[in-house]
């Protein structure tokens, strides 16, 4: 086995035992309960309907319609892009994750109470279904961009798996340890796969006369100027929103982070984990 192969399995077996340490941190080690528990109390006492209203919205984007119709958009880019592989792996990742999520759902159900809040959020929390479906269509579009363009496919994937998770929990369907979980779910998925391709490529070298073509070029300059201009659109958005979610101003924001330090850390942890998943993915698919 490759070197190279080594290291992206040795990569899904950390998100595993990530993601044991997040499940024994929300559900049986006190201090980690109580940063959860802050975590969702910050998230839902945002009081501004605006963020309310699109994360009602963004949620939808977790919904199976839309990542059904994402994923058909991304495996189709892959193959005009003449890489059936891709493709496949492309659809593999998102299934996998969502079988995945709704099993560990059942195994691992567990009630959890918010005294703070007043109510409890369903034993079926962990992970996320929509938080691993979000990060699972992350990591397909890093998997489905041109190599010159991961990098902002990774972006534009970031802000959607951070919108959706975070949405998740600002209603209070989710902790943001289900977040987390299903993150990582997705991310040891995203390992496996990109493992299991290399070796199916560097064993069985597939054949790149589609991909030489004018129209397979042309699609790969496309997406990636538009992946690009995507990105910057929406890193531009994302940070207008997150201001006034919080005041609008950088003195808003320092008043905020002094008052609700719990969150603004477990908040710091969410959004730091959507954006390092999909660009270290990034990363490490160096070929085209």
């Amino acid at each position: 086995m490759e070197r190279r192969t080594r290291t992206l399995l040795a990569l899904a077996g950390a998100c595993v035992l990530l993601f044991g340490l997040v499940l024994a941190g929300a559900y049986a080690w006190g201090p980690g309960s109580s940063v959860d528990h802050l975590g969702l109390s910050g998230f839902v006492s945002i009081d501004n309907r605006s963020v309310r209203e699109v994360a009602w919205r963004l949620i939808d984007l977790g919904n199976p319609m839309q990542v059904i119709l994402i994923t058909g958009v991304l495996a189709a880019l892959a193959v005009a892009r003449g890489r059936p592989r891709v493709a496949l792996v492309v659809i593999a990742l998102v299934g996998l994750t969502s079988v995945s999520s709704q099993v560990l759902k059942e195994l691992l159900a567990h009630g959890r109470y918010s005294a703070e809040l007043g109510w409890v959020v369903g034993p079926d929390a962990f992970p996320s279904g929509h938080a691993t479906a979000a990060m699972a269509l992350a990591l397909a579009g890093v998997f489905a961009a041109p190599r010159r363009a991961r990098l902002p496919a990774a972006v534009l994937g970031s802000l959607l798996a951070l919108g959706v998770g975070a949405s998740a929990v600002v209603i209070g369907w989710h902790f943001p340890s289900d977040v987390l979980g299903g993150y990582l779910l997705a991310t040891g998925w995203a390992f496996l796969l990109a493992a299991l391709l290399h070796e199916a490529d560097r064993r069985f070298p597939a054949r790149r006369r589609w991909a030489s073509t004018a129209f397979a070029r042309a699609s790969d300059r496309i997406a990636a100027g538009g992946l690009s201009a995507a990105a910057v659109a929406g890193t531009v958005v994302a940070v207008v929103a997150a201001l006034g979610a919080v005041g609008g101003a950088p003195g808003g924001l320092a008043d905020y982070a002094r008052e609700h330090t719990g969150f603004v850390v477990v908040a710091a942890a969410v959004a730091s984990t959507a954006l390092a998943l999909p660009v270290a993915m990034a990363a490490l698919l160096r070929r085209g």
